[in-house]
C-alpha cells in the first residue's frame, strides 16, 4: 500500500509535474521539470526532505493526488503543517513563498479580485489595510501607511511605484487602470528603494496579468449595473506552434454617471466610456531563451475624478463664484453645476519586450519599453453655472524603460539578484485659459522636461546557519532633469537643470523557526525622486525626499490558517511640500522641502478555513502619522478664497486615517448540481483629512459589498450579482483644498449582474 511519501515520491520521479518558479520573470507557471531541479529549488536545510515537502512547493500540482487518498493518509502531520495553497511572490525580485519573504505583503488573486467586484486597481483598498487611493483632479496617488504626495504636475511622480509585468509606470495619469486579465497583484508596504528604485518609498504594487498559452481557452463576460453600467470583456490563447503561443484580451465598459447637473437639468452628469485591448506573443526561441512581445492600448474618457462640487461652510458655498451675482452653485452630495460637460481623455500605447535567457549559473531576463501617453482634460474651475473660468490641459509624454536583471539559480546558502536600470521620460503640459465662452480659448502657457534615471543594484541573502538567513543590498541611482522649459510669461525662461546621485540599501535578519512560520527585523531607505517645480515662472530644483524605515514582524502558513503581524518606524524626511510664506505683505506659494514627519504603526492580516467550505480573511491597521516640522503649511480660508501660512507641526499628514480594517467572507455550497458562491467585503476607515492643515476631512466610515454567483456543474458557465456600497454610505473620495474648495463624491449603492462563459 502507498503511503503519502511514497506516493508523493512517485509522482516526482515519473510525473515531474510541479510548479516551476520563473526567477527572471513575476509569474508562476506550470511545467514539467527535472526531479534534480526540483530539489534543487528547496533550501540546504529542506533538500534532504524534499519529497515529504512537497506541497511546499507543488501543492497546485498534487492536490489531486491527495484527493483520493484514505483519510488516514491526508492526516499525517506533514499534511496538517502545510499551507493549503502556498502563495509565490516576487517582492525581492525572485520568486519565493509569501511566509519567507521579509517584508509586509498583501497578495491578491483574480479570484479575490471577482469576490469583492473589483473593476480597477483602485479596487484592492477593499482587500488591504493602509493603502489609500486618492486623486488630486485627474491624478492618481496612492498612498501607503501614510506615505504619499499631494503635488500634481509632469514628472512630479508618486510614493508608491506601480509595476505591471515588471515594467515600471511613470505617469500617475494611468494608475488606475481596469483590471483585463489579471493574473495576480501584491501590495508591497514599506520603502522599496533597493530592488526597485526611485519613487518607492511607501511601497510598490505589482500587477502580473495572463501570459500567453499553447493550451487554447477562451472566456468572455458581460454585466450591467447601475445607472446603465456596463462591461464587455474578453481573452483568448491559443498555441500556433508547441513552442509559439499568442493571446488577445480586450475590455469596454460605458456608463450614465451618478451626479445630476442642477444648471443644465441633466441627473447622468459623469458619462464615461473606456476600452483596452492587449496582445502578446510567447515563443520559446531555444531550450534556454524564450521571448514574450506585448502591445496594449487603453482609451479612457472619464471624468469621474473632476466631478467636484462646492462644499458649504457656515452655510455659504466655497467657491470664488459665490461673490458673483446670479450664480448658481451646487453645494449637495451628488450635484454640480457646469454648463459644459468635465472632460478628462487618456490614450496610451504601450511596447513592452520581456527576454528571459537561463546562463546555467543564473538567470537573465531583459525588460524592455516604449510607452506613450497622451492627456486632454478639460475643468471648469468655480464649480458655478454661469460659468467663469474654463482650462484646458493636454500632456503628451513619451517613456522608454530598460532593465537587465540577473538572479541566482535556487539550490545553494547564497541566492543573490543583481541588475541596472534606464529610464528616459519626456513630459509637456500645455495649458489654454477662457474665460466666459468655451469659444475664446487662449494659449495660457506651459512646460516640458526630459527626466532621466540610471541606476545599479545588488542583493543578497545568505544562510549563515540552518535556518538563520541575512540579506544586504543597495541600489545606487542617478537622476537627472534636463532641459526643462517652462512658457508662462513673457519675460526670459529661466532653466533649471537638476541632477543627484542616491544609495539606498536594506539589511534583514530573518529566522525561520520551521517551515511554517519565521520573525524578521530590517532596516531599509527609499526616496522620491527630485523634481524641478514647472508650475512657477521661475523653475526651482526640489530636492528628494528621503525615507528610513525599521521594521519587525513574524508571518505564519499552515494548511488553514495563515497570519502576518508586523510593526514599523519611519523617519521621514524633506518632505516636497506647497509652502505659503508672507514677503513684504505679500503672500507667496512656492513647493519646497519644507517638512520632515515621523510614521510608526501596526499591521496585521490573517486567513483562516473555519470549515472546507466556509474562509474567513481579514486585516487591520493602526498607522500613527504627524508632521515633525512644517512651516508655511497652506490653509485655504474657504470663505475669503485667501491662502495664509500655518505652522502644521505635530498635525496628521493628509490621507493618513489612523486606523483601517478590511473583513472578507467566503462560503461555498453545491446548488443544482452547480457551485454557489457567497462573498461579502467590509472595508472601515477612520477619519482621514485631506490637507496638511487639517481643515478639510472626511468622517471614519464603513462600505459593504456582497456578491453570489454560480457556476454550472461543467464549469463553464458563471452567472453572479453583486452589490457595491450597498448601505448606501454617502462619503467623500477627495475634497480639492485649492482657492476653490470642492468635494468629489464616492459612488452610492450600486448593484449589478453578469454571466461569464468559459471556451476550452
Amino acid at each position: 500500500m502507498f503511503t503519502l511519501q511514497s506516493l508523493i515520491e512517485h509522482e516526482i520521479s515519473h510525473v515531474y509535474q510541479i510548479i516551476h518558479l520563473n526567477l527572471g520573470g513575476r509569474f508562476i507557471m506550470y511545467e514539467k521539470v527535472s526531479r534534480a531541479h526540483f530539489e534543487g529549488g528547496l533550501s540546504t536545510r529542506h533538500r534532504a526532505n524534499a519529497a515529504t515537502r512537497v506541497s511546499l512547493l507543488a501543492s497546485a500540482a498534487v492536490i489531486g493526488v491527495l484527493a483520493t487518498l484514505p483519510a488516514a493518509a491526508q492526516e499525517t502531520q506533514a499534511d496538517k503543517n502545510q499551507p493549503t495553497e502556498t502563495i509565490i511572490v516576487t517582492a525581492q525580485r525572485r520568486a519565493e513563498r509569501l511566509q519567507d519573504v521579509p517584508i509586509t505583503i498583501t497578495s491578491v488573486s483574480s479570484d479575490q479580485l471577482d469576490q469583492v467586484n473589483a473593476q480597477t486597481t483602485s479596487d484592492i483598498m477593499k482587500l488591504t489595510p493602509a493603502l489609500r487611493y486618492d486623486s488630486q483632479g485627474s491624478f492618481v496617488q496612492p498612498t501607503i501607511r501614510g506615505v504619499g504626495t499631494l503635488l500634481t504636475g509632469p514628472s512630479f511622480g508618486t510614493n508608491v511605484g506601480t509595476y505591471v509585468d515588471g515594467f515600471y509606470l511613470v505617469d500617475a495619469l494611468g494608475f488606475d487602470f481596469q483590471l483585463l486579465n489579471i493574473e495576480s497583484i501584491q501590495v508591497l508596504k514599506g520603502p522599496q528603494g533597493t530592488l526597485f528604485g526611485r519613487n518607492t518609498s511607501g511601497g510598490a504594487i505589482q500587477v502580473n496579468t495572463t501570459k500567453p498559452s499553447t493550451e487554447t481557452r477562451a472566456t468572455v463576460e458581460a454585466s450591467y449595473g447601475s445607472y446603465n453600467a456596463q462591461e464587455y470583456k474578453g481573452y483568448v490563447t491559443t498555441g500556433l506552434t508547441d513552442k509559439i503561443a499568442v493571446d488577445v484580451a480586450g475590455i469596454f465598459s460605458k456608463g450614465d454617471g451618478y451626479v445630476k447637473n442642477i444648471a443644465t437639468g441633466s441627473n447622468t452628469d459623469g458619462a464615461y466610456q473606456n476600452w483596452s485591448i492587449r496582445t502578446g506573443i510567447k515563443a520559446d526561441l531555444t531550450d534556454q531563451i524564450s521571448v514574450l512581445l506585448r502591445y496594449q492600448h487603453v482609451n479612457t474618457d472619464d471624468p469621474s475624478n473632476l466631478l467636484a462640487n462646492a462644499a458649504l461652510v457656515n452655510g455659504q458655498p466655497t467657491t470664488p463664484v459665490r461673490f458673483i451675482p446670479g450664480e448658481v452653485v451646487a453645494t449637495k452630495p451628488f450635484e454640480l453645476s457646469y454648463q459644459y460637460p468635465q472632460n478628462f481623455q487618456v490614450r496610451t500605447d504601450s511596447y513592452q519586450l520581456t527576454t528571459t535567457a537561463d546562463l546555467n549559473f543564473a538567470t537573465l531576463t531583459s525588460y524592455t519599453q516604449y510607452r506613450q501617453e497622451r492627456y486632454k482634460n478639460y475643468q471648469e474651475l468655480t464649480y458655478g453655472s454661469p460659468e467663469v473660468v474654463h482650462v484646458l490641459f493636454t500632456a503628451p509624454e513619451h517613456t522608454v524603460t530598460q532593465e537587465f536583471l540577473l538572479t541566482s539559480k535556487p539550490g545553494s546558502r547564497l541566492q543573490w539578484t543583481a541588475g541596472g536600470f534606464y529610464l528616459d521620460d519626456k513630459s509637456t503640459l500645455l495649458a489654454d485659459l477662457a474665460f466666459g465662452n468655451t469659444s475664446n480659448f487662449f494659449f495660457a502657457g506651459g512646460s516640458t522636461s526630459v527626466t532621466r534615471t540610471l541606476a545599479g543594484y545588488a542583493d543578497a541573502t545568505y544562510e549563515v546557519v540552518d535556518n538563520l538567513f541575512l540579506t544586504g543590498g543597495i541600489r545606487y541611482s542617478h537622476d537627472e532633469i534636463k532641459n526643462p522649459i517652462n512658457i508662462l510669461s513673457t519675460g526670459p525662461v529661466t532653466l533649471a537643470n537638476l541632477s543627484g546621485n542616491k544609495a539606498t540599501p536594506r539589511a534583514v535578519v530573518r529566522y525561520a523557526m520551521d517551515s511554517r512560520s519565521s520573525v524578521y527585523a530590517s532596516f531599509t531607505r527609499g526616496y522620491k525622486a527630485a523634481l524641478v517645480n514647472l508650475g512657477s515662472i521661475n523653475p526651482t530644483p526640489i530636492n528628494p525626499e528621503g525615507i528610513s524605515a525599521y521594521e519587525i514582524g513574524y508571518k505564519y502558513a499552515a494548511q488553514r490558517l495563515s497570519f502576518d503581524l508586523s510593526s514599523y518606524y519611519y523617519d521621514y524626511k524633506n518632505l516636497q511640500v506647497s509652502n505659503t510664506s508672507v514677503v513684504n505683505g505679500q503672500t507667496l506659494s512656492n513647493i519646497t522641502n519644507a517638512a520632515s514627519s515621523h510614521i510608526y504603526g501596526v499591521e496585521g492580516q490573517v486567513r483562516y478555513e473555519i470549515l472546507s467550505n466556509f474562509e474567513i480573511s481579514a486585516g487591520a491597521a493602526y498607522t500613527h502619522a504627524k508632521y515633525v516640522k512644517f512651516p508655511g503649511a497652506p490653509a485655504y480660508n474657504p470663505i475669503t478664497i485667501a491662502v495664509t501660512p500655518v505652522d502644521a507641526s505635530g498635525f496628521t499628514m493628509p490621507r493618513a486615517p489612523q486606523f483601517t480594517s478590511t473583513l472578507n467572507l467566503r462560503y461555498t455550497t453545491d446548488l443544482a448540481g452547480g457551485k454557489l458562491g457567497l462573498s461579502s467585503n467590509l472595508y472601515y476607515t477612520s477619519k482621514v483629512y485631506f490637507d496638511p492643515a487639517n481643515a478639510y476631512s472626511q468622517n471614519g466610515y464603513a462600505t459593504l459589498g456582497l456578491r453570489a454567483e454560480w457556476t454550472d456543474p461543467s464549469d463553464r458557465y458563471t452567472i453572479a450579482v453583486y452589490g457595491n456600497n450597498v448601505t448606501d454610505h454617502t462619503y467623500v473620495n477627495q475634497i480639492l483644498a485649492n482657492a476653490a474648495i470642492g468635494n468629489v463624491w464616492a459612488p452610492p449603492a450600486t448593484f449589478g449582474g453578469s454571466i461569464r462563459v468559459k471556451f476550452r
